[in-house]
């Protein structure tokens, strides 16, 4: 495979970054994926955890959901063993180099495996301990993005007078994150529902970045960062929680001993690390929820997320030559305001059947519009090919409901042939509508 010896700043996803089957359709043709994924089983087995490489291979395998409902230890060493599999394939398979590696909470363990600082057997243990300390605590609650600046929603967490309460992320211009109580949480999310500002309650096994709420858990996963000898890491790692490099094997300790408490301002180091140059993106493991960010918020910028989806090899590669070619793949991400979607449910039939050849892009478009109204998200996030439950989170009784709704605009007849399941995508669904116009079948 013909190598590429451009630099990139590699950024690793926290929470969230888990897509069950992410390698599904390119382990037999990169072999790393599956040397690398048994070597964190062997280790994270050694310590006591769990093995995850089922999680990676397999699309069958659970969602993010149910791991967050009955595993969130195979749930936090799947994210984890994604992003080291991720850089592996970038470093060796595409002679990549990472000129930066930046690690978003959860993120920075793989960073620091992946700079040199700890050895991948040292940094499966840690999460293996990570998630142990956690449970051993008791901890418990959740977090919410908020879709403002920083400043109004340090004043509204104010004006909830919850102590409880606590800024956990700086993201974006328009996505701050906070993390405290779920009856806490769920409030701030409806006080800032009623002042007209969007808030999402995350969907995460923790109040992280909390210091109140997780410092016991922090102090015993403490205890375990100090057993292990951190080392200097070899590749230069800009660390948000720190809010600079990581230049000392003291400083990887501090990074890995204060994670779950300090917050995480990644905003800040999109700024820095773009104002000393650096211009390639590109996102390790699954999902693109990093590049997206980076996207919306600094311009001039070239990102690529080769698995923001189930990607084959074509796909892998046509993803990582974008940074080469020097053009921008990621669309800003879902964290501004959307635009109202334009109303179309009460709209007359309309009939699909047109000879020009641009049918199915004509439906897409429309189908866009139909689906951001109907969820409540901006129209931009259905991208290419991007899958409605695995990439979005809409399920299949959902998709069924929408599926009907499209029916009836353009006024196609129902098939009792149809599975919602082999219509993943947004782009499947219009080439549906389309078929179903042309054929003209009945139930």
């Amino acid at each position: 495979m013909q190598k590429n010896p451009l630099t990139s700043t590699f950024l690793f996803p926290g929470q969230g970054a888990y897509l069950a089957g992410v390698f599904s359709a390119s382990r037999q043709d990169f072999p790393v994926i599956a040397a690398e994924l048994s070597q964190v089983d062997e280790y994270s087995l050694r310590a006591g955890g769990p093995a995850v490489t089922s999680l990676l291979t397999d699309p069958s395998s659970p969602g993010l959901d149910r791991l967050l409902e009955r595993d969130v230890p195979a749930l936090s060493l799947a994210i984890f063993a994604s992003q080291i599999v991720a850089a592996r394939l970038y470093q060796e398979e595409f002679g990549l180099s990472p000129s930066l590696l930046v690690g978003h909470s959860f993120g920075e363990f793989a960073a620091l495996v992946v700079s040199g600082a700890l050895t991948l057997e040292e940094g499966v243990a840690l999460v293996v301990a990570r998630d142990r300390a956690l449970r051993a605590s008791g901890a418990s609650g959740g977090m919410v993005a908020i879709e403002a600046g920083f400043r109004r929603v340090e004043h509204l967490v104010a004006a909830m007078a919850d102590r409880g309460l606590s800024i956990a992320a700086d993201n974006a211009y328009d996505q701050v994150v906070v993390s405290g109580a779920d009856s806490a949480v769920a409030q701030l999310a409806s006080v800032a529902g009623a002042l007209g500002v969007k808030a999402t309650v995350l969907r995460v096994p923790y109040p992280f970045h909390n210091q109140r709420l997780l410092g016991q858990a922090n102090e015993l996963f403490a205890r375990t960062v100090s057993s292990i000898t951190t080392r200097v890491p070899r590749i230069a790692v800009h660390s948000p929680v720190l809010g600079r490099r990581a230049e000392t094997s003291a400083d990887v300790a501090e990074v890995l001993s204060s994670h779950l408490v300090r917050p995480v301002r990644f905003l800040d180091a999109l700024h820095t690390i773009r104002a000393e140059g650096e211009t390639r993106f590109i996102e390790c493991g699954a999902r693109s929820t990093l590049v997206d960010l980076a996207a919306a918020t600094v311009a001039g910028i070239t990102t690529s997320a080769p698995f923001r989806r189930r990607a084959d090899v074509t796909s892998v590669l046509a993803e990582v030559r974008v940074l080469g070619a020097g053009a921008e793949t990621a669309r800003p991400a879902p964290v501004v305001e959307p635009v109202p979607a334009q109303r179309v449910t009460s709209a007359p039939s309309e009939s699909v059947d047109d000879e020009s050849g641009l049918v199915e892009t004509k439906v897409l478009g429309e189908l866009k519009t139909l689906y951001a109204e109907a969820v409540g998200y901006p129209a931009d996030v259905f991208e290419d090919e991007v899958e409605l439950e695995a990439d979005l989170g809409i399920d299949s009784i959902r998709q069924t409901e929408l599926l009907q709704r499209a029916r009836k605009r353009y006024d196609v007849p129902e098939a009792d042939h149809i599975r919602i399941t082999d219509y993943t995508t947004l782009e499947s669904i219009a080439g549906l509508i389309v078929e179903l116009s042309r054929q003209g079948e009945r139930v």
